[in-house]
C-alpha cells in the first residue's frame, strides 16, 4: 500500500528479520544507503538531492542528526523508506506509515521457507547432493543465526575427522595466542563429548560403561560442566 503513497514509511523490527528486503519491495528503484554512509555522501557533496524522488535509509536510528537529515529530504519532497531496530520521538513524528516485522520465532511459515532456501544454497555452494531433514536451526539472531546454523549442519555432513581436527587446531591456536589457558579450553572438549554421550547412550549408567569410567566420576564431570 505504501508503495504508491507519497508518505514516509518506517520499517521496524529486530536485526535480520527482513526490513531491508521489504524496503526494496516498497521502493525497488530507490538508492539504498546506511545512515552513516549517507551522511558521508551528503557532507562530501557526492549525492545530488535534486535528482532524487525517493530514498531507502537503513539503520536510521544510528545517528543523533537523523531529524536534520529527514527534514532536508522533506524540503526536497523526497520520499523516505527507512529501517530501524528502535523507535524514538523523532521517528514517531516523521513517519506516517509504520510497519513492524515480527522476529522469525513468531513466523513459522517463513522459517520453513527460509530454511529450504538456505539448505539449497548451501548444497550448491558445497556441491552436496543429499537431502537434509530435522536440522536444529538457531533463531536467536533471526536470519543470521538461521543461515549460519544451516550452513554449519550442511558443511559438517561433508567433514572428515581430519577436517574437524584441523578446524580445532586452528581454533586452539587462536585461543592460545589470546593467552587462553589450557584449563579454560578443557570444556571445549568435555562438554560436546558429554552431550553427545547423553544423546547416544540415554542414561548415565550406559554413558559410564561406554566411557569406561565409574558413575561418580561421570556425575562429577556433568556437574562441573553444568550438564
Amino acid at each position: 500500500m505504501s508503495k504508491d503513497l507519497p508518505v514516509n514509511t518506517l520499517i521496524t523490527g529486530e536485526k535480520a528479520v527482513g526490513k531491508s528486503e521489504l524496503a526494496k519491495i516498497i521502493s525497488p528503484k530507490a538508492p539504498t544507503y546506511f545512515l552513516t554512509e549517507l551522511e558521508e555522501k551528503l557532507i562530501s557533496g557526492e549525492l545530488d538531492l535534486e535528482a532524487l524522488s525517493e530514498i531507502v535509509i537503513l539503520d536510521i536510528n544510528k545517528s543523533s542528526s537523523c531529524k536534520y537529515l529527514i527534514e532536508q529530504f522533506e524540503q526536497k519532497s523526497i520520499k523516505i523508506i527507512a529501517t530501524t531496530t528502535t523507535l524514538n520521538q523523532t521517528l514517531e513524528e516523521k513517519f506516517l506509515v509504520k510497519v513492524n516485522i515480527p522476529p522469525l520465532r513468531d513466523r513459522v511459515e517463513d522459517v520453513e521457507f527460509l530454511t529450504n532456501n538456505y539448505i539449497n544454497e548451501a548444497k550448491r555452494l558445497f556441491l552436496i547432493d543429499k537431502e537434509f531433514e530435522n536440522i536444529d536451526v538457531d533463531l536467536s539472531s533471526n536470519a543470521i543465526s538461521l543461515k549460519k546454523s544451516i550452513f554449519r549442519a550442511v558443511l559438517f555432513d561433508s567433514l572428515t575427522k581430519s577436517d574437524v581436527m584441523h578446524i580445532l587446531e586452528e581454533f586452539l591456536l587462536k585461543e592460545f595466542e589470546s593467552k587462553t589457558s589450557y584449563k579454560e579450553l578443557l570444556p571445549i572438549f568435555e562438554i560436546p563429548l558429554l552431550k553427545a554421550g547423553e544423546k547416544a547412550f540415554k542414561s548415565q549408567l550406559q554413558m559410564a560403561k561406554n566411557f569406561d569410567i565409574n558413575r561418580n566420576t561421570l556425575r562429577k564431570k556433568l556437574q562441573e560442566n553444568g550438564l
